[in-house]
């Protein structure tokens, strides 16, 4: 499949998608937690940039890799989500934009390796919790661009 391919089918199945409410989570004193805000900020800013996106040169991407993705999380959410098809089918088209358009973490980046679980450290991103989440069944740290963070981060 090609990138704009692919670009124009994450385009399609996110128009729909509510993407004030998420937005207005940025703001909202109901929403305590920094992480929910912080996801929430990350994936809406993503959500703005697939529309603004233009791909100038064109690529391959694996059709078996974007199904083992669209897989991956479809496992997730049948584990652990309880079924939430809109949160399913936004998480799986922002993460093959992440994953294979931008080649960008999928979970917020931070700017302090210390407080923060993603960062960017030395030019590579970094993930704190990859080390022990990769081992996960189905999980989606093998398509994200991170590595992991190491021991003195408390591995």
């Amino acid at each position: 499949m090609k990138a704009t391919k692919l670009l124009e089918e994450i385009r399609a199945n996110l128009k729909d998608y509510p993407i004030e409410y998420l937005r207005n989570k940025v703001t909202d004193d109901r929403y305590k937690d920094p992480l929910t805000k912080s996801l929430a900020k990350y994936n809406s800013e993503t959500w703005d940039e697939i529309y603004a996106k233009n791909i100038t040169e064109d690529y391959d991407i694996s059709d078996s890799i974007v199904e083992n993705i669209k897989n991956d999380i479809n496992f997730y959410f049948d584990t652990y989500a309880g079924g939430d098809e809109e949160t399913r089918e936004f998480t799986k088209y922002i993460s093959l934009y992440l994953a294979l358009i931008v080649k960008r973490p999928l979970h917020p980046v931070g700017d302090n390796p210390i407080k923060d679980q993603v960062f960017l450290e030395n030019g590579e991103y970094k993930c704190k919790n990859r080390i022990m989440s990769i081992k996960d069944e189905n999980s989606l740290c093998r398509y994200c661009v991170c590595k992991n963070a190491g021991l003195s981060f408390g591995f």
